[in-house]
């Protein structure tokens, strides 16, 4: 939410562009291919994800089917106690973890995690 509230502040008062200044690597190709998709609605859907609430636990512990949770170990945004928090309140929970260097380098390997995860966490095992 800091984050997201933050980048809204800089899209709103110097622009895209400015905004992305020093956000480099597979994070800054990212951003650029897919912030100016949304124009000059950017600021306010930043601002929107700034304010929304994640769920509870309580929330999290009513979710009946099997969950996988991926998350990067290093990522200060998406922080991994959050993601451990969630997966311990989900009744068929299972998490794997890779790192933002790995998804910078290979773009699939979050999503090999959380199929990893869901796998586990439905008792199914995967292939090879």
């Amino acid at each position: 939410a800091l984050a997201a509230a933050a980048s809204a502040a800089a899209v709103a008062a110097a622009g895209l562009e400015a905004a992305l200044t020093g956000v480099d690597g597979w994070l800054g190709d990212e951003l650029r291919r897919a912030w100016p998709r949304y124009g000059g609605r950017l600021a306010g859907v930043l601002r929107e994800a700034a304010g929304s609430r994640a769920p509870t636990a309580v929330e999290l512990g009513g979710v009946v089917v099997p969950v996988g949770v991926a998350a990067c170990a290093d990522d200060p945004v998406h922080p991994l106690a959050i993601a451990r928090t969630w997966v311990d309140a989900l009744p068929r929970g299972a998490l794997r973890t890779t790192t933002l260097a790995a998804l910078g380098a290979d773009p699939e390997s979050l999503g090999r995690a959380a199929l990893a995860a869901y796998a586990e966490a439905s008792g199914m095992a995967l292939p090879g």
